[in-house]
């Protein structure tokens, strides 16, 4: 985000120039501030509020690449200045919102959510959270929702931005001032080509890494050199202002979570930002005067309070209420995000940033940065090492929260094999050791969650199989999915490798069904998932997703022709995560029940099952569908515990506890092969 309100740019080769306060620029944060917090708080009509984000990116390049060409300029240029306003106007406000929400995940979170919280502290502290939520974002780590600290990704990338654009700014002046420009502008040329390529081979890494975001504060960085002519015309400037905002304005209503992002989508906003920033350096006219009146400028200079105060207490609020916020709750939650913002600006900001007020020495301001660095880092660490401290619960609250860790132990060994591991016959097998491959398991994480219980089912009947699962991946044949770039192909390739073992007669396929055929994911926050596509797919859509699916179930069950196939389906998604609804109930009273209903569950597999019975009807081979949520549910509800067990590690996963004492209804799908043989 952007810090400070220094903004008159110094063109490289003219005369220094007084800075200026721009009251514009403190209005283009409001708009960057308000985008990212009203698209968090779940209001509908900002679809692309993320893009305030990149906004901040822009207007942060422009304005402290302005302060540095200023000290270059004026010879006052200071890599120990520099950094100690940069501590000045960043840390304390983000130690003091830290220290306030690890106080309220202490009494909230249960171990393995504060575990993860005070992981994220130790990355928060080090400005290198962007790496830290990078390496957490696989399919099972836990929702955004449950992460305090995840907006801070946006600060890390800056601050590691800003620890190498200083020296380059200082290398450049010195030695080749003239190629500024140039060097800048190639610079985020390279940088842009980067993101747009890798938005589609690695959207999460190019989501969080500063490779892909450097054009963004280059973009900043080359208006503050003046390496964009003035526009002298003030109907210029007007046009300039109206069409940056608009800009802007369309990226945030038009853009959606679901798109290709960052990318070449981020142009827009980034542009908008831009030629805003651009269009007021003669004066505000126009969407400049209209971004400087009063209660822009007042959300904009306490943007960075807002910034840091209004993910946490949302993520918090919706922690214990196991929900999105609704009704009257997102306007008392923007109040009370926006006096906590007012009060962090005023008592903590301000008074940091005014050296007179709090005269340390820069020595003695990097010394406490260091102690904080080196508190954080205990913090976390010692958190890690106490599993989350669940001495702070009751012992039944303990045994509940304890579940979430309660997953299958073969997880990190052998689940999502890349293409090439695949194509390698490089796959775990479960079972008996010593006998040979009579059946295979193939699935996304639903039958990852339930190898444990299927590896015992195989053990007690002697027999052996191969585990192909890949988190987040649907075994359909020739299908890509919107939201996984990585799983394209790798359905193909289980098949392929399956195809060198003729000796499997036997294949169980486990899958969130429901997930691939409607698009949606269900539970606590529940929302649009994804789209499917395959090479006949001309538009995308809930109605053609439906067609896809069918297409790639189709493709899969021909693949599989000439062995038993049984199809595992129907498996209850909860709507809550178990084990911390379980630890909550307990602790706080809410929710009244955990369980889902059993009419809920059956309006959700409604659509799965008419699918099956038509895929039944024109499949070319044979397959059987063994109904897990028959077994699972009573008459009224699906039960979430069995014999005093937990059966979800969460919301929808069966824990390998769960899985192990499914074992009977694993036995029956594997029983040909158990009783009979080849």
């Amino acid at each position: 985000m952007p810090f400070d309100n220094l903004h008159q740019p110094i063109p490289v080769a003219t005369q220094v120039k007084p800075l200026a306060y721009r009251r514009d620029i403190d209005g283009l944060r409001a708009v960057a501030v308000l985008s990212v917090v009203l698209y968090h708080a779940g209001i509908g009509a900002v679809p692309g509020g993320f893009v305030g984000v990149d906004i901040f990116f822009v207007i942060s390049g422009y304005l402290i690449s302005t302060i540095i060409f200023h000290d270059l300029e004026t010879g006052k240029f200071s890599l120990g200045r520099f950094y100690e306003r940069r501590i000045r106007r960043i840390q304390p406000a983000l130690v003091v919102m830290a220290l306030l929400t690890a106080a309220l995940c202490a009494v909230a979170f249960v171990p393995m959510d504060f575990k993860l919280f005070a992981q994220s502290v130790g990355a928060t502290v080090l400005f290198s959270s962007n790496i830290y939520f990078y390496l957490k974002s696989g399919y099972f780590d836990p929702l955004a929702e449950t992460k305090p600290l995840l907006h801070t990704w946006s600060l890390a990338v800056e601050e590691q931005y800003y620890l190498l654009f200083p020296l380059l700014a200082l290398l450049l002046w010195r030695h080749a001032r003239r190629h500024l420009a140039g060097v800048l502008a190639a610079l985020a040329l390279a940088s842009f080509a980067f993101s747009v390529w890798q938005a589609r081979a690695a959207p999460t890494a190019a989501f969080y890494l500063p490779f892909d975001r450097v054009w963004e504060l280059l973009a900043g960085a080359l208006l503050a050199s003046g390496a964009v002519p003035p526009a002298r015309s003030a109907a210029l400037r007007t046009l300039l202002g109206c069409v940056g905002l608009a800009a802007m304005l369309a990226a945030v209503f038009l853009f959606s979570p679901h798109d290709v992002f960052p990318g070449e989508r981020a142009l827009l906003p980034c542009l908008g930002a831009a030629l805003l920033i651009h269009a007021g350096q003669g004066g505000s006219a126009g969407a400049n005067a209209l971004l400087s009146t009063r209660p822009m400028v007042f959300t904009g200079r306490i943007s960075y309070s807002l910034y840091l105060w209004h993910w946490p207490l949302i993520v918090v609020a919706q922690y214990v209420l196991l929900r999105k916020l609704r009704g009257w709750e997102v306007p008392l939650y923007l109040a009370l995000a926006y006096v906590l913002a007012w009060a962090s600006w005023k008592w903590i900001e301000q008074p940091w940033r005014d050296a007179k007020l709090i005269a340390l020495s820069r020595s003695r301001i990097f010394g406490v940065t260091a102690g904080v660095t080196a508190a954080g880092i205990a913090f976390a660490v010692g958190i890690h090492v106490m599993d989350g401290m669940p001495g702070r619960f009751s012992p039944e609250v303990q045994q509940y929260a304890a579940v979430a860790f309660d997953t299958n132990p073969m997880r990190s060994r052998c689940d999502s094999p890349s293409r090439q591991r695949l194509a390698a016959g490089d796959a775990c097998t479960i079972g008996a050791p010593d006998a040979p491959l009579s059946f295979a398991l193939l699935g996304d994480s639903f039958g990852d969650a339930l190898a444990a219980g299927v590896d015992q089912a195989a053990r007690d009947a002697g027999k052996r199989g191969l585990l192909l699962t890949h988190s987040g991946c649907f075994p359909l044949a020739g299908v890509r999915q919107s939201d996984n770039h990585s799983c394209d192909g790798v359905a193909d390739a289980t098949l392929k490798l399956l195809a060198r073992h003729p000796e499997i007669g036997n294949v169980v396929i486990a899958a969130r069904w429901t997930s691939a055929l409607l698009g949606t994911r269900f539970g606590q926050f529940a929302q649009d998932g994804w789209f499917l596509r395959d090479d006949e797919t001309r538009q995308t859509g809930y109605a053609e997703n439906r067609q896809v699916f069918q297409r790639g179930m189709l493709r899969t069950l021909h693949a599989l022709e000439g062995r038993r196939i049984t199809v595992l389906a129907y498996i209850p998604e909860q709507r809550y995560d178990v084990p911390r609804a379980m630890a909550l109930q307990r602790t706080f009273g809410w929710p009244r029940s955990v369980e889902l209903a059993r009419d809920e569950h059956e309006r959700r597999q409604r659509d799965l099952r008419e699918a099956f019975r038509r895929l039944a009807q024109v499949s070319p081979a044979a397959f059987e569908v063994i109904d897990v949520g028959a077994a699972m549910c009573g008459d009224k509800s699906c039960a979430v515990a069995r014999d005093g067990v937990l059966m979800y590690a969460d919301d929808n996963h069966l824990s390998r506890s769960g899985a192990i004492l499914m074992k009977p209804l694993w036995r029956r799908a594997i029983a040909p092969v158990i009783e009979g043989g080849q």
